[in-house]
């Protein structure tokens, strides 16, 4: 049984959610926002015999709650009304009342992993997008070579689905994920990051959660994505997308939804960013070079099978910038939505859960609070960075002038090997340079003289740059087509003269 991964078949029955690191020191960091570790503060009386006794909350999180609703307000409520540790001796000296002031800051709730309130009430206000089902069937490809693209339990699924997919399980994780972190961009875009929505609904989330929804009317519904990424990128529905596709088709369905109001700019060779090409795209406009909001997206492969220990460090502190909208990447063919960390542990919504199709509505008060938990979980999962696949999509958003001063100097104090580098000036398209082009110019005048030449030496050698370069034996006509070219000092790829002979030849 060679090349199984038997890790991931146990973890297929057997997930268990990470638990909270109290031990290390070592803070919590979800977009950008640092929580420091603070373990709860003991209770401790002068008789080592007495029993110390805390009510709890008689409210607490059901485990079996994947929606994670919030209970931050029953929290407080509880906390207000005034709680007694009462010892054996029953004495009113020795009564310690408890306060919001020595009250633990972390969850006791066995779901929760004894994770701070604050760092969950954050993670849950970030928006989670899964795999859905029963919605409008997406058309098959009519391409002959569409299928063999489709995984087999893919294919197993829709035999019986001849209209084409209802469903994006099995193959749609990774568009679920650039949904999350497309989402989660206008979610800071428009309410801050310091948002929280147990403590301040919002109509606004709504409407964000309105442009995701599992129709082809909304604008980042998955039946766009796939329909971008079949005329775009040769990704067929039901085939896995990969980080590129996925950025691809953000940047182009942003382009269509002026009500984003959001740019994209999608790095064009990896972890290169150029300052030019950015400010093209982030400019109000050509006469205006004011920066507006702007997503980077880098789609980056950081090894082979696994991430190289040189990057850890960087891609950990990438999570700890304020303009990061986090990481869509995870295991081999199964991706994650990565929004924070602790150590080397890294944290994300899991897309690989089935729930009914989003509706769509125009109006988007008619989404019930149901409906938008749906859309939220309280519910932890992590893995740890040297079992990441190094292939990702990293998201950073940069609303303004200071935001983009910031984060160019923050990626230059990075330990470790960065992972992006931000270069002033867009390098030309290679074989496009004035030199490169005067060169073929003189090669093609030369062979344009090559009938009235043919008393020229026969070896068919060619002097470049003051150096006499023998032709390879099978292409001696290539060699004769400039002989005569002049020591002026420019260098010619004989193979590039090839190819521009070779309509010529066959002609």
């Amino acid at each position: 049984m060679n090349g199984v991964d038997y890790k991931r078949f146990v973890r297929y029955f057997y997930d268990p959610p990470p638990k909270y690191d109290d031990m290390s020191g070592t803070s919590i960091w979800l977009l950008g926002k640092e929580y420091k570790p603070t373990p709860p503060k003991p209770v401790t009386t002068t008789d080592h015999d007495d029993v110390v006794e805390v009510e709890s909350s008689t409210e607490s999180h059901d485990p079996s709650d994947t929606s994670g609703s919030s209970t931050t307000a029953d929290f407080q409520n509880h906390s207000q009304q005034p709680q007694y540790i009462s010892q054996s001796t029953s004495t009113l000296d020795d009564v310690q009342h408890v306060t919001n002031a020595n009250l633990p800051s972390l969850s006791n709730d066995p779901a929760d992993g004894g994770w701070p309130h604050a760092f969950l009430d954050d993670f849950e206000s970030r928006i989670w997008m899964t795999y859905r089902s029963n919605f409008l069937p997406i058309p098959r490809s009519q391409e002959p070579s569409s299928n063999s693209g489709l995984s087999f339990s893919v294919r197993l699924r829709n035999l019986t689905e001849r209209e084409g997919f209802t469903s994006d399980t099995g193959w749609g994780c990774m568009i679920r994920s650039g949904q999350s972190l497309l989402a989660n961009a206008l979610l800071t875009l428009q309410l801050g990051r310091d948002w929280r929505r147990s403590a301040c609904p919002s109509s606004t989330e709504a409407s964000i959660i309105a442009l995701f929804a599992d129709s082809p009317s909304a604008p980042f519904s998955i039946h766009r994505f796939v329909q971008h990424g079949a005329s775009s990128c040769g990704t067929h529905p039901g085939q896995w997308f990969g980080p590129s596709a996925t950025a691809s088709c953000i940047r182009e369905l942003s382009a269509e939804c002026a009500a984003a109001g959001l740019r994209v700019y999608v790095t064009p060779s990896a972890s290169e960013v150029y300052e030019d090409r950015f400010r093209s795209i982030a400019a109000a406009s050509s006469m205006d070079p004011t920066i507006k909001p702007t997503l980077i997206l880098l789609g980056i492969r950081l090894g082979l099978d696994r991430i190289t220990p040189v990057y850890h460090e960087a891609l950990k502190s990438a999570l700890t910038y304020p303009q990061s909208i986090g990481i869509a990447g995870g295991r081999p063919s199964s991706s994650h939505y990565f929004i924070g960390c602790q150590g080397d542990m890294f944290l994300y919504l899991d897309p690989h859960e089935t729930r009914p199709a989003l509706a769509y509505h125009d109006n988007a008060a008619e989404y019930t609070d149901e409906e938008i938990a749906t859309c939220h979980t309280r519910r932890l999962r992590g893995l740890r960075i040297s079992e990441m696949d190094p292939s990702m999509l990293i998201g950073f958003l940069i609303k303004d002038e200071a935001d983009w001063i910031d984060w160019k100097r923050r990626l230059k104090e990075v330990r470790g090997k960065a992972i992006v580098s931000v270069f002033d000036k867009e390098p030309p398209v290679p074989g496009e340079t004035k030199e490169r082009k005067e060169a073929v110019d003189e090669v093609e005048t030369f062979d344009d003289d090559e009938d009235e030449d043919c008393d020229g030496d026969d070896d068919g050698t060619v002097t470049v740059t003051g150096k006499d370069i023998e032709p390879e034996p099978h292409d001696v006509h290539a060699g004769g087509a400039a002989q005569d070219a002049e020591d002026d000092g420019v260098k010619v790829d004989l193979h590039t003269v090839r190819n521009e002979e070779a309509p010529r030849q066959a002609s």
